[in-house]
Formats: structure tokens, C-alpha cells, sequence
């Protein structure tokens, strides 16, 4: 699934025709093929730096005098003063500033030194007035044209959102507030694209002559932007693996979902499939009415050699990492190489996916890092490649094929690889359609359909329900969607992003699995939470869309439009990632599911996790058990393993967390079973108590007392 440097050029699509609508799409992609464009290539697409396709400004023009001179000097003086009003206010942002958290939280600052803050910008405004004109006088002096002087003005303008940076990048102040903080970023990041673009455009020709002078060598031209993105997506991956296994190890994770999720391959390797005694308890066969996992089990070559939970862990981290580098195979024949390597970055640094890669594992996030391979892998004609990536991806969960059939119609309908897209959509959805509307409801039914239960028609519930009520009254589905909760959503999701896919009607068609699986659920509350793994279902798509609509920008508005768009993007993606992403290690900021991630991993912690070793080191790996939460993951590789939370199900022996009975009837059914002496203490060791069934209960009144059951 490897990228090679060697991988084919850019510009297929996006250099043909304006990518405006799925026919031009389409016109684009046949006028590739027959110059072989998806083929290897050495063809460049257009270079993103910030100085091509902007040396319209011709010294000619530069000399030329402005038609409307007083107009002229408006615009520089209101330029120079802005210029000098922002400058002042970011010193006073930035130095002596242990005043800015509360006045960000809850506006306090006293009115004198309210009043400073005021008169400082006053002053610096006035100051930049003083500077132009000084400056108009020179120019006059030294017979330099007032436009000239104007397009430098320009050229410094994204200046005036400096003072956005101290503010952003506050983190305290913006802990436990990212709604407030999301809607910050993206009126300053669009407000720093509108600057930035005209900046770019008044690039001098003295700052620009310089570089087009500088040759970099072709081999490093070539290799080096591939050489980037793997070392990040290598570096994401070592990262991901070793915090989440720490978390791990900090009994951080639970039952649901990774004893599950290890339950189900070491019960594969005993010749079981898809039976989940955690969620079904005596009737493990009846998980395939909740989930059909059956793409996981490509990994069991890798599990065999290491069963147990930790390598899950790695496994889901690595694949999220390497999803960067058929997203930049993808992107590089859309745009420049190095435009191409910002999008994978970006895509590593996609904080709502490092909520979604700490949230237990989960097959979403693996199944993503195939679906954009499948892409590439259809894009370039590596179909072996296509057919392993498509079919992992397809089968990886029971709701990944609506996402499959969406990109197969997508590629059917715009013209490009109009076969492999035909193919896609389906088999996508016959598979959907014969597996979630005959298999699973089959199997048997749980609670999962609950989640759409307000959508349900009278007189009928379950999936079939929901799909008669999306035909008949989609009017009505649309007030379920529209809430408050999910637009803040829908703003973690898109922000980083600067709302890029949606710019072009035709990538709206991405945003369709995410609105079906996340938007619709109406009882149900982690779908629509950018911290959990269900982001995934709107990630892979989200980020297949970047190159399509920069290319389409570029075509439509020329380069340096583009390059702002791409600049806005990442002032956007860092500030969010800086405050709420995994990789400044920032205690209590970053959120996994429901619970904010802790990066360090003190001396208690290691005691503890030491001490649950030991005592499971008294469990013999064949016996059934019933645990409560947090001390599943660590025996899971089991055939028979119970959650506590349903009942202790007659298991040989009980495990439990004295600070992990809260959950559903975990601490009443241990009560219930030491109580009925069917249980007794067999060890204890720090916190933890491992109970067999059948042994002496002399101990357990003493431990009814210490757990205060």
C-alpha cells in the first residue's frame, strides 16, 4: 500500500479544464487519459510557491500612476494604520499578558488598564497614519509610483491578524471551551485567507527574483516531498502507539470496545466468528445484530503472533498514520508535491481524529485508512491494490459500505474511472442492503436502532423505519439535524478545513455518509461528538475533497487564491490542533470519547498496573471471567469473558477495580455474588480482588466491608 517517490506526477484533473461541476470532472479526466496522464509522468502540475502565476505585477505596473490618486492614498493611510493599530495590540497581547486568560473568559480587566489597551491601539493606528504619510512624501521625493506603494501595504496586510495569535494559542484560556474557541478560528482564519490572498498577489518583484534564481536539485525535488510525509506518518504512528498504550497501562480503556474488539480476533483464533459474549452474554452468537467486523480479521496473521489488546492499539495507530500517504499519492496529482504534503500533514494533525484514535479501537478509523487507499489505488490503476484496500474497507464494519458507494458513484458519475466507480457503488450496496437488512436482523436485535428511534415511522421501528421516513417526510428529518449540537459539530469537523469541501456543490456528496450515520442519530449522543470514532465516517471523504476543490480554485481563481486558501488552512489547523490536538502532550485538553486524555504516567499509576499484572498472573488463561470496566482489556484475549455490568454469568472467576464498580449493576451484581457465597476472595493484591467461583467465602464479608458494597 506504499507510496513510492516514483509514484506518477500531478495533473490529471484539475489542469484540464475548471473542475466546476462533475461533467467538467469528467471532461478533465478524458482529456488525461488520452494524453496518458495517469500513467507515470514527469509532468509538474503548476508550482504552489507563493510567488508563481503572481508576476502580473509587471514593473509597468508597478510605475503606473493610479487613476483615482486620492482613492490611492485612502487605502494606503487605512492600510498603514490598521497595519499600526494591529501591531501595538499584539505587543500588549503578548508581553506582561497574565491578564489575557480572564479577559478572554470572562471579560475582566480593570478600566484603567482597560482604557491603556484602548489608547495603545489608538496610538499605534495614528502612528501607521504618521508612517504613510511620511512614506507618500518619500515616494514622491524618489518618484516612486503611489501604486507600488499601496501593493507593498498589501503585501504586509495579513500582519493585521497578529494579534489573533496570542489570543488563539492562549490555552488556558480556551479549556473545556472548544465551541467557543472553533467559531474563533474560523472567522480568523477566513478573515487571514482574504489578506493572505491579496498579499500573495502583491508579492514585489525584488522579494520574488531572488528565489526564481535558487535550482534545487531534481532528485530532491522529487524525493523529498514523499520522504516528509512518510517520516510524519511514521512519526505519527510511534507517537499514537506508545500514548494510547500508556493509557492502556493507566487502566483507561474499557470493555467497550476494546475487550470487545480483542475478545472477537482471539475468539477467531479458536475458530469462533463474530460471537461477543461481553455485549450478548450467554448468547455470544447474536453480536452479528449488532455489528458485522468481518474485515478485521485480516489482521489476524499479526494477532496470532502478539494476542492480546496492545497490539489492537497499534495496529489502529499505525493505519490512521499511514492513511497519510495515499491522501498525498491522491493529492499530488491534483496539486503541487508540497501542497500535497500540507494536506497529509494536516490530516495528521486532525485533532477530531486523535479523539477517534484514543477512543478504545474501533473499526471506523482502521476502515478509513482503506477507503482512502482504495482511492488512490483506483485513481492510479493499481488494481490489485484497488480490489484488496476496497474489499478490506467494504467489510470492515456493516455501515462502511454506504461511504464505498458514495465514491463509487462519485467516480461514475464525474467520468473518472467511471468502471471501478460503477463496480464500487454496487456491490457497495448490495452488500449494505443483504447484510443490514437480512443478516443482521436475522441474528437477532439490540439496542443500537434506539439511536434513530425519533425517526422512527408509527407502527415500526428499526432501520427500515428511518429510511421510510427519510423518503416520505425528509422536511421533518431536516429539524432533527438542524440543532445547535450539530452544528458545533459540524464546525469541529469542517473548521480545520476551512470549510474547503464545501466550497464545490459536487464534494457535497462526501458529507453523505457522516449526515447518515452521525447526523440522524436523534438518541444517541457520541456520534455527534467530535471525540469519538464516529468523526471517521466524515474524515476520509473531508479529506479527499482538499485536492479536488484546491485544483478547482486554482483553475477557477488562479494560483495565489489557492495558496491562500492552503495558508488559512494551516493558520486554522494549527491553532486548533495547538489547543485540543494529541501532540502538544497538554494535560487535559485533548478528549478521547468521553474522557480527557492524560499524557504522563506517575509512579501510582505504574504500582497499580503492576499489581493488576500480578493478580492476573493467578488467572488461568482458559477460565471464564466476568470484569468490571477498566480491567477487561488486560484478560480479553479469552474465549468466555464477561462484562460485570450484565451479571457475572456463572463465570469460573470475578476481577474487579475497587474504583470501577459505578457502571450499571457492576457493583450489585459483585454484591449479589459474594453475598450468595457463590463466590469467594481468592486474591487480593492493591486495589484489585480476583473471586472464584465455589472457593472459601470466610474472606468475603471483610471485603463487602472494604468496598463498602
Amino acid at each position: 500500500m506504499a507510496l513510492g517517490a516514483g509514484e506518477p506526477e500531478p495533473g490529471t484533473l484539475a489542469e484540464s479544464a475548471p473542475a466546476e461541476t462533475p461533467s467538467a470532472l469528467k471532461g478533465a479526466a478524458e482529456q488525461s487519459e488520452s494524453r496518458g496522464d495517469s500513467e507515470p509522468s514527469d509532468r509538474q502540475p503548476p508550482e504552489d510557491s507563493a510567488g508563481s502565476g503572481t508576476k502580473s505585477l509587471k514593473t509597468a505596473e508597478l510605475n503606473a500612476k493610479s487613476p483615482n490618486p486620492w482613492g490611492t492614498v485612502a487605502r494606503i493611510l487605512t492600510l498603514a494604520g490598521l497595519i499600526g493599530f494591529s501591531l501595538v495590540y499584539w505587543a500588549q497581547f503578548s508581553f506582561s499578558a497574565g491578564w489575557v486568560s480572564g479577559f478572554l473568559i470572562s471579560n475582566q480587566l480593570e478600566m484603567p488598564q482597560r482604557m491603556t489597551l484602548l489608547r495603545g491601539g489608538l496610538t499605534g493606528f495614528i502612528a501607521g497614519l504618521i508612517g504613510a504619510i511620511a512614506l507618500i512624501g518619500w515616494a514622491r521625493n524618489q518618484h516612486v509610483s503611489q501604486v507600488q506603494l499601496e501593493r507593498w501595504l498589501w503585501f504586509a496586510s495579513p500582519v493585521m491578524l497578529l494579534p489573533a495569535a496570542p489570543l488563539l494559542l492562549r490555552y488556558k484560556a480556551w479549556a473545556g471551551r472548544p465551541d467557543d474557541l472553533v467559531v474563533c478560528v474560523l472567522a480568523s482564519a477566513l478573515v487571514f485567507e482574504v489578506l493572505l490572498s491579496r498579499s500573495l498577489l502583491n508579492i514585489p518583484e525584488s522579494l520574488t527574483d531572488p528565489w526564481s534564481q535558487v535550482r534545487i536539485p531534481q532528485k530532491l525535488r522529487r524525493h523529498a516531498p514523499f520522504a516528509v510525509v512518510l517520516l510524519a506518518a511514521l512519526g505519527y504512528a510511534v507517537f499514537m502507539s506508545f500514548f494510547t498504550l500508556r493509557w492502556h497501562y493507566k487502566l483507561r480503556t474499557h470493555n467497550f470496545d476494546l475487550s470487545i474488539n480483542d475478545n472477537l480476533m482471539y475468539s477467531a483464533l479458536k475458530g469462533t466468528f463474530l460471537q461477543s459474549p461481553i455485549t450478548h452474554g450467554d448468547d455470544p452468537s447474536k453480536y452479528l445484530a449488532t455489528h458485522a467486523k468481518i474485515g478485521g480479521y485480516v489482521f489476524l496473521p499479526i494477532y496470532y503472533l502478539f494476542p492480546r489488546a496492545e497490539t489492537l492499539l497499534v495496529i489502529q495507530s499505525t493505519l490512521l498514520g499511514l492513511g497519510a500517504l495515499p491522501l498525498y499519492g491522491f493529492a499530488r496529482r491534483r496539486v503541487a508535491p508540497w501542497t500535497a504534503v500540507i494536506i497529509a500533514l494536516i490530516y495528521l494533525c486532525y485533532y477530531p481524529m486523535h479523539g477517534a484514535n484514543f477512543c478504545e479501537v474501533n473499526h471506523i478509523p482502521i476502515a478509513s485508512s482503506f477507503i482512502i487507499a482504495a482511492v488512490w489505488a483506483a485513481d492510479v490503476r493499481r488494481w490489485i491494490l484497488f480490489t484488496f484496500a476496497f474489499l478490506i474497507g467494504l467489510l470492515m464494519r456493516e455501515d462502511m459500505p454506504i461511504g464505498m458507494a458514495v465514491i463509487g458513484a462519485f467516480l461514475l458519475a464525474s467520468g473518472h474511472r467511471p468502471v471501478a466507480g460503477l463496480v464500487m457503488a454496487v456491490v457497495s450496496s448490495v452488500w449494505f442492503v443483504i447484510l443490514r437488512f437480512f443478516i443482521m436482523d436475522e441474528a437477532g436485535h439490540w439496542w443500537f436502532p434506539n439511536m434513530y428511534k425519533e425517526l422512527w415511522a408509527p407502527g415500526q421501528d428499526g432501520f427500515v423505519s428511518v429510511v421510510k421516513t427519510l423518503v416520505s417526510n425528509p422536511l421533518y428529518v431536516l429539524t432533527k439535524i438542524a440543532d445547535s449540537r450539530h452544528v458545533y459539530y459540524l464546525l469541529h469537523l469542517f473548521t480545520p478545513l476551512v470549510f474547503l469541501p464545501a466550497r464545490r456543490w459536487y464534494l457535497w456528496a462526501g458529507f453523505i455518509p457522516g449526515i447518515i450515520i452521525t447526523l440522524l442519530t436523534t438518541s444517541y449522543k457520541p456520534p455527534t461528538m467530535f471525540s469519538f470514532q464516529y468523526v471517521m465516517h466524515w474524515a476520509p471523504y473531508l479529506f479527499l475533497a482538499l485536492p479536488l476543490a484546491l485544483s478547482a480554485i486554482r483553475e477557477s481563481s488562479g494560483v495565489s487564491r489557492m495558496n491562500a486558501a492552503v495558508g488559512a488552512m494551516i493558520f486554522s489547523s494549527l491553532a486548533l490542533t495547538y489547543n485540543y490536538g494529541a501532540f502538544p502532550r497538554r494535560e487535559n485538553s485533548l478528549k478521547g470519547g468521553y474522557h480527557t486524555i492524560s499524557f504522563t504516567y506517575d509512579k501510582a499509576e505504574r504500582q497499580r498496573y503492576r499489581d493488576l499484572r500480578e493478580l492476573i498472573r493467578s488467572l488461568p488463561p482458559d477460565a471464564s471471567v466476568s470484569t468490571t470496566e477498566a480491567v477487561g482489556p488486560h484478560v480479553s484475549a479469552r474465549v468466555r469473558i464477561y462484562s460485570m455490568r450484565w451479571g457475572t454469568f456463572n463465570a469460573d472467576y470475578l476481577l474487579a477495580w475497587g474504583n470501577d464498580l459505578r457502571l450499571g449493576n457492576t457493583k450489585q451484581n459483585l454484591k449479589n455474588a459474594l453475598g450468595g457465597n457463590r463466590y469467594g476472595v481468592f486474591k487480593r493484591v492493591g486495589e484489585f480482588a480476583l473471586f472464584k467461583r465455589g472457593f472459601d467465602t470466610s474472606g468475603n464479608s471483610r471485603m463487602i466491608q472494604d468496598w463498602s458494597l
